[in-house]
């Protein structure tokens, strides 16, 4: 999927708080605010002297110029435009196997007290409700959601599961938008309500997916959902 044409090359001096870090742009010494558009804690990604991509703001009134859409670590750049995340899913979820005969029938699809990011239908037009979640998090080849506790997120899991008792089909989608991973594991560690819904929520029958992406800012400007990796659904992983 084609995505940011105009980022331009910076370093990060600091992450001021979860939507603002101080930047300092190629070739200039004064640093400047940018957003953060991931609320997560990304400690992993947002250090000091990281290399960061930056997409210039085109609403004059927003109060920061930028904003921060990719990290590189090591030698491979991580996106981490939270928002980006539900287009790659629409234009790219047919390399997901189980989806591949799905269509979208409904995006942000309300159900219970939650809005669910796509209402979808099979080839035999049963409906299908899918929850796509944004990866950024990686250890020891585990890529682990979430990074922060997330009362939104354990909502999120327990209105799939209710779901199942009105008919419908419920599938979460894990996107990991960074190439390092072999496995995905709900985060104990960080945030065990939201792993013990997980764990219930798949027995009871939610169909839970992670993928893994590769992301070029600079030079094809695109992310791309690379291949399906397992999910591991136990305790201490990592």
């Amino acid at each position: 999927m084609k995505c940011d044409e105009n980022v331009i090359l910076a370093t990060l001096h600091k992450r001021v708080n979860r939507f603002l870090a101080l930047v300092q742009l190629e070739d200039d010494t004064h640093l400047i605010e940018a957003h953060v558009p991931d609320p997560g804690r990304l400690i992993d990604l947002l250090i000091p002297h990281a290399q960061i991509a930056l997409r210039p703001n085109s609403n004059k009134n927003r109060k920061t110029k930028y904003t921060v859409v990719g990290v590189k670590k090591n030698d491979f750049w991580v996106n981490i435009d939270s928002q980006l995340t539900n287009r790659l899913f629409s234009e790219e979820y047919k390399k997901i196997k189980s989806l591949k005969d799905c269509k979208i029938v409904k995006k942000e699809y309300t159900f219970g007290n939650s809005r669910i990011d796509f209402l979808m239908e099979n080839e035999k037009t049963e409906k299908l409700l899918v929850e796509v979640k944004s990866v950024t998090l990686v250890k020891n080849d585990v890529a682990l959601f979430p990074d922060a506790p997330t009362k939104r997120g354990q909502r999120h899991i327990n209105e799939l599961k209710d779901a199942l008792q009105d008919g419908y089909q419920s599938a979460v989608v894990f996107i990991v938008k960074r190439p390092d991973c072999r496995w995905f594991s709900p985060n104990w560690e960080i945030d065990p309500a939201f792993s013990k819904a997980f764990t219930n929520a798949v027995a009871s029958g939610v169909i839970p997916i992670a993928v893994k992406c590769t992301y070029d800012p600079f030079n094809k400007k695109e992310i791309t959902i690379q291949e399906e990796i397992p999910v591991i659904n136990k305790e201490k992983v990592v």
